[in-house]
């Protein structure tokens, strides 16, 4: 019954009934109007909140298959006998263990990913994935349980004071700060450059060789991608991050919009690793300890 139905619908005061019957005819209008309240609440409840199939599946089968981009170490990748390892990959076994059901894994593109989970084929999606408030029609996004972004890379101890945007440049003043030409870093320190800091940029053709160039002392800071800078960081000791991202690009699940069961079981999940410190450790272990500067 739709909601036009119920104001169509004619009163039961057009006529007068007998006096000694006022009190009953009262008390059957109520009763049969909430009765109809009750029945349009429920159909409404049952049109917009279809039963959640992904968590019925998992329930009936003890196993939750996650589709995930295996081509984005180190979140996923293929070894060379053909299996997946990862930070993502041990993420979705740490919470299928948490779940008590078994993980599977689909590895398919990174474009194919949503629709995967949004037509039912898999359950949920964990594969380095920025949320998309466009599809949020169609899927439903956790907590985040990794932040990307452009990071600044400096000297240990070489920090601006504050993460305010003003601070950041004060900081970069009359430096020479190395980015990956193109890359946000360089959006970002040419940004700074235009506001008159005299700074100098040094656009390299990777992120990789900004961070070299400035372990070779031809920079006094890089502004390059996160994850690049914490695998580098890992065997340069000297280097550090210089605050949190400066563009943060949260990473988060993915399920249906219909799977509202387990995109809580999901999410209180990722408040338990998150609470006893699994979900840092997992971090720590594919980042190194200066991942956990930028969470």
């Amino acid at each position: 019954m739709s909601p036009d139905d119920l104001e169509a619908r004619p009163t039961l005061t057009a006529a007068k009934p007998p006096r000694r019957l006022s009190w009953r005819a009262g008390a059957f209008g109520l009763a049969l109007a909430i009765g109809l309240t009750a029945l349009f609440a429920w159909a409404v409840n049952v049109a917009t909140h279809p039963e959640d199939e992904a968590w019925a599946r998992l329930q009936a089968r003890g196993v939750l298959v996650v589709a995930t981009d295996a081509s984005f170490p180190p979140f996923s990748a293929v070894d060379a006998d053909g299996a997946l390892f990862g930070f993502d990959i041990d993420l979705g076994d740490e919470l299928g263990r948490r779940l008590g059901v078994r993980v599977e894994y689909e590895n398919i593109t990174y474009d194919a990913l949503l629709s995967a989970v949004a037509a039912g084929r898999d359950d949920a999606v964990i594969s380095a994935f920025v949320p998309q408030p466009e599809r949020l029609k169609e899927v439903s996004f956790t907590r985040p349980y990794f932040v990307a972004g452009t990071l600044a890379v400096a000297r240990l101890g070489d920090q601006p004071q504050s993460d305010d945007e003003r601070d950041w440049q004060t900081w970069a003043a009359g430096r020479r700060l190395a980015v990956e030409f193109g890359a946000g870093g360089d959006v970002i320190a040419r940004r700074w450059a235009r506001q008159g800091d005299g700074l100098t940029v040094l656009a390299q053709p990777t992120a990789l060789e900004a961070l070299e160039a400035l372990a070779a002392g031809q920079a006094e800071a890089a502004l390059v991608d996160a994850v690049t800078a914490y695998e580098f960081l890992r065997t340069h000791p000297d280097l550090a991050p210089a605050g949190p991202p400066l563009d943060p690009e949260p990473y988060a699940i993915a399920v249906s919009a219909r799977s509202r069961e387990l995109l809580q079981a999901l999410e209180r999940a990722l408040e338990a690793m998150q609470q006893d410190g699994t979900l840092a450790a997992l971090r720590v272990k594919w980042f190194g300890a200066a991942v956990e500067s930028g969470q």
